[in-house]
């Protein structure tokens, strides 16, 4: 009789199993994913290092603007900083893509060229990511007729 017992038991246990709801971490299968682009777009601020020829110089609190142009293409807007004679007005890169991968949002190299309202010329090479709250943004300036590129990084926090 107890192989009987034993073998009734591991029935039921295997019919609960099989019959119990699975679990899942995807609890919001009804719900959309946002898009790269709108999921990070806003204003971050933090500090940015920037060296010319090795000279480093680090400027406080500025703030970076995301702005979804669609899906997946943000207009990334630098902030201006440095003081008279060398300010560097507020510059916007558009046309930066984004992708995004285990929950990183990632920004193309992108490069781009233009004038700014004072008519001085720039190029600027830009990169980076969104990683949770922070944006890591690198980028290369050369500006007007400085003969070597502004390197410049930050590590903002979004606001």
């Amino acid at each position: 009789m107890k192989p009987i017992k034993f073998l009734f038991a591991t029935m039921i246990a295997l019919l609960a199993l099989v019959t119990l709801p699975s679990c899942s971490d995807d609890n919001n299968e009804d719900e959309p994913a946002v898009p790269a682009a709108k999921a990070i777009a806003g204003t971050y601020a933090g500090d940015m290092e920037c060296s010319v020829m090795g000279s480093a110089s680090t400027f406080e609190n500025l703030s970076f603007s995301l702005s979804a142009t669609d899906d997946a293409t943000v207009a990334v807007t630098l902030p201006a900083f440095g003081e008279a004679p060398m300010a560097m007005p507020s510059i916007t890169i558009t046309g930066v893509k984004v992708t995004e991968a285990n929950g990183i949002s990632t920004l193309a190299t992108t490069q781009c060229t233009g004038t700014t309202d004072s008519g001085k010329s720039y190029t600027c090479t830009l990169s980076g990511d969104v990683n949770g709250n922070t944006l890591n943004i690198k980028f290369n300036l050369q500006y007007g007729a400085m003969p070597m590129p502004m390197i410049c990084s930050s590590a903002a926090t979004k606001q």
